[in-house]
């Protein structure tokens, strides 16, 4: 036995010995993406149409999606009317949460006569709860929007959510409107504030003189509207103004802005139902505690943009002047309000545009410059909005070959739209 044992352990050690499993590296990682800092933008689109774009208005559909109103103007001059050989029409576009495209419309005017101006101008925009859409703006020339045709005038309609024009209606001039929750709009037009159904029947129509010397209007949606603008004081001299109005005209509260008369540009509710107001100024203005001045440099002082903010008394809360981190006169300040209460403006200058981002208190958060070096009017942003969730949005044009952040650069064919979506 014990030899049959040493036999068979002999014959076992002349089998081979497997080596031992190897262990397989891990695959490699892709690498982590940036970090996005406050004011960094998570994508930026090109919107590549023929001829020149405009942006005018930047509006959330409340969905994580976005509405664009704005103009192109065709350049070339071959055609046989003006509306093909230099027209401007008016395009809608709605993009998804990434700044895809998901519908775009092209209203185009025609000359009322031959030979005749053919050109739609973009003013204001609103979106409903239930989707549905609202433009306003002003024509010289014929434009048809659904069943009617608008000629030689302001105009407000009303759009499905797919874009098609429900119906038109002929206005003052326009100053502000606010959709309501069942598909009717209110608008402040001329001297009048006048609500439509959702079928475009006028529901009714107050008169307010004071809206003749607004700059601008900001509305509720049951018809009250806050004005501001500039008052005469003397022959060669005027004064800034805020009023609350209820929809019957009668005066909530008022305050003059001064002693130097801002230019208000903009006004925007505030989510706890307070105000914020934007514009430019030169000289000095008193708010609440605060005194607001421009910066001065060896060519002078130049206009500064301002944002003042008031509680929905009227009362002052802060106030700020904003300067740009290139030389210019201030100009076309926006403003946008989150729903925290803070807000992000945007201004323009002559070498591009700046966005400020300010907290609930007033506080400097960041900002951004969308600036041409050298000085250059090539890069403009034109309006702001916030998305649900708080990210900012921002759209503008541009001209040339730009670099938005670490994308790679957009060419424009002439004047093209870009628009973002920002870390807040």
């Amino acid at each position: 036995m014990l030899g049959m044992w040493t036999l068979l352990g002999c014959g076992g050690s002349d089998a081979p010995i497997e080596p031992p499993p190897r262990e397989e590296e891990p695959p490699p990682q892709p690498p982590e993406p940036p970090k996005l800092e406050p004011g960094d933008a998570r994508w930026t689109v090109h919107s590549r149409l023929p001829g020149q774009q405009e942006v005018v208005v930047l509006a959330s559909d409340g969905l994580g999606g976005l509405v664009l109103l704005g103009t192109s103007r065709t350049t070339g001059t071959s055609g046989p009317t003006s509306v093909e050989a230099n027209g401007t029409s008016l395009v809608l576009s709605h993009h998804d949460g990434t700044g895809q495209v998901r519908w775009t419309r092209t209203f185009t005017p025609e000359p009322s006569s031959e030979g005749g101006p053919a050109i739609a101008h973009a003013q204001l925009l609103g979106i409903a709860s239930t989707a549905e859409l609202f433009i306003a703006g002003r024509v010289e020339g014929r434009l048809r929007l659904g069943e009617t045709l608008i000629a030689d005038s302001y105009f407000v309609a009303k759009l499905a959510a797919d874009g098609t024009a429900q119906w038109a209606r002929s206005t003052g001039t326009l100053k502000a409107l606010t959709p309501d929750i069942e598909g009717e709009v209110v608008v402040a037009h001329g001297r009048l504030v006048t609500r439509y159904d959702a079928r475009g029947t006028v529901r009714w129509s107050q008169e307010l003189p004071a809206m003749s010397s607004a700059s601008a209007v900001a509305l509720d949606p049951d018809g009250g509207a806050v004005l501001v603008g500039q008052r005469p004081l003397a022959p060669f001299e005027s004064i800034g103004f805020i009023a609350r109005l209820s929809p019957v005209g009668e005066v909530y509260w008022e305050l003059e802005v001064g002693p130097d008369a801002p230019n208000f540009t903009h006004v925007a509710f505030a989510a706890d139902g307070g105000l914020r107001f934007t514009g430019d100024f030169a000289g000095t203005l008193h708010w609440g505690g605060s005194v607001l001045s421009p910066t001065c440099d060896a060519q002078g002082c130049p206009r500064a943009a301002f944002i003042l903010a008031a509680d929905a008394a009227g009362r002052p809360l802060w106030g700020h002047a904003l300067t740009g981190t290139a030389s210019g006169e201030a100009s076309g300040a926006r403003l946008a309000s989150d729903v925290n209460g803070g807000t992000a403006v945007l201004f323009r200058h002559g070498c591009g545009s700046e966005l400020v981002r300010l907290g609930a208190r007033g506080a400097l958060s960041w900002r951004a410059p969308y600036v041409t070096e050298p000085c250059a009017p090539g890069l403009q942003l034109r309006d702001i909005t916030f998305l649900p969730g708080g990210d900012l949005a921002s759209a503008g044009t541009f001209s040339g070959t730009r670099a938005f952040g670490a994308q790679e650069p957009f060419t424009a064919d002439d004047t093209d739209t870009f628009l973002q979506r920002l870390v807040p």
